[in-house]
């Protein structure tokens, strides 16, 4: 029926081999079992003949091969226009190298990441398969515990980052703090989608902004994403697919994280489960979206121009906490920096499910730039899908860069500042296209 919205949900499972090294640090960790599957959730949502999808893999980040690949099959398989598909990664620390360069090399699996491509797209075709009317409901939570910008600055000006723990502690080093270098954003949003007869929740839209680096150590696990699927599982019933999509939180970390408490791993779970509470409480919440819902969808494929290695600071490495930062940062990354061309393209997607915008982003965006799209959005409610489509590496913010710290090191980041900004900027104009097209009426 015209102005009736479809709503689709499908999951793959695409946990890799025991026994592959762990990215997420400066070295790799080499796997040992599995706590909880990695999977491929995907979402989609079809209204007068316009559809838009989201994928949420639990991986680190994808390179744009793999992820066009995907596109490419789920298209042709499903009919899925190509323009209106984000696969976002999560950015779990506990799960395999997805692609040459994260720290280190010669650590990815050929066979493993040859499957990733069917995978996704098998997930995308089974949602498409899946379509039925559905109602869509809006729920949030404003999260204040449990997560902090993980960048403090000292009196000078520089940043330190949270972890280094004996940096901070260093009266020498850092004889004075004087605050936060940025905000967090504390808005843990629920897209929740009910069957439009029954009325019984079958998936939703999860969105928060915080590093999905709280797990760690040595075997598999979705992280705290993880645990909000489950929690909404346990609520809604074993059929309930809950697609996480990463906020922009490359500078924002969890308070609990299982890599500083060496004596019970399991500690990281006190966190997830609170964040996990807060994702079911925003659910049962959620507030209908009354009349027909929009679908709609945008991409643009920006050329960024590459950080310059020569431009960074040596001094800037005598900040970080780690004895192979050198090693790192000036050898390998460097070199490594250098062999990528001047300038990339890399995707953009805005897309739209009525009143809620989802802006996406291939990297690792900081908070302050998030904060903004959704400020300067026209939409009722935006949320940042980041590590879409591609995958960049951290995003810093002019001031952050000044800061120095560890994101804004050449490596740690790949694209120049100009094209940081240039990128948010054109996510912005995206969303005023999609808005345009059919502006929400105001209550």
């Amino acid at each position: 029926m015209p102005g009736t919205l479809q709503v689709g949900f499908a999951e793959v499972d695409i946990t890799p081999p025991v026994g592959l090294p762990m990215c997420g640090s400066l070295r790799p960790r080499m796997n040992v079992g599995v706590d909880d599957p990695l999977m491929a959730k995907a979402l989609v949502a079809e209204a007068d003949g316009r559809s838009a999808a989201i994928v949420g893999v639990d991986l680190i980040g994808l390179p744009r091969s793999i992820v066009d690949e995907a596109i490419a099959m789920a298209a042709a398989q499903a009919g899925l226009p190509a323009t209106g598909i984000v696969v976002s990664c999560s950015h779990t620390h506990s799960g395999p190298y997805t692609m040459e360069g994260l720290y280190s090399f010669g650590v990815t699996d050929k066979g493993y990441l040859a499957s990733l491509p069917g995978k996704i797209a098998g997930a995308l075709v089974q949602a498409a398969a899946a379509l039925r009317p559905a109602r869509m409901s809006i729920g949030r939570s404003l999260v204040f515990h449990g997560l902090h910008n993980r960048r403090v600055l000292r009196k000078d000006g520089k940043a330190i980052n949270t972890w280094f723990s004996a940096l901070l502690n260093d009266l020498d080093l850092c004889p004075q703090f004087v605050g936060s270098a940025g905000p967090i954003d504390p808005e843990l949003w629920v897209i929740l989608f009910s069957d439009k007869s029954s009325g019984e929740p079958f998936g939703a839209l999860a969105n928060f902004s915080v590093h999905v680096n709280t797990h760690f150590g040595t075997r598999y696990s979705a992280d705290y994403p993880g645990v909000i699927a489950a929690a909404m599982r346990q609520e809604f019933g074993q059929a309930f697919t809950t697609v996480f999509t990463p906020g922009a939180c490359a500078d924002v970390n969890a308070t609990i994280p299982g890599y500083l408490l060496e004596r019970d791993e399991r500690t990281w779970l006190v966190g997830a489960h609170y964040f996990a509470a807060q994702a079911v409480a925003a659910a049962r919440r959620a507030k209908a979206v009354e009349g027909p819902v929009t679908v709609g969808a945008k991409r643009a494929d920006i050329a960024v121009p590459r950080r310059d290695p020569a431009d960074q600071d040596p001094a800037a490495l005598e900040l970080l906490g780690w004895p192979n930062r050198h090693e790192v940062f000036a050898q390998d990354m460097r070199r490594y920096l250098e062999s990528l061309p001047g300038e990339f393209p890399v995707p953009l997607n805005a897309l739209r499910l009525g009143p809620v915008a989802i802006a996406s982003n291939p990297g690792e965006l900081f908070v302050e730039h998030g904060l903004r799209i959704k400020r300067e959005s026209p939409f009722p409610h935006t949320i940042v899908a980041e590590l879409a489509n591609d995958c960049i590496l951290y995003e810093p913010t002019r001031e952050a860069f000044a800061q120095q710290g560890y994101e804004p090191t050449a490596g740690a980041n790949r694209v120049a500042l100009e094209g940081i900004e240039l990128l948010v900027n054109k996510s912005l104009e995206l969303l005023q296209e999609l808005w345009q097209e059919q502006p929400w009426p105001k209550p």
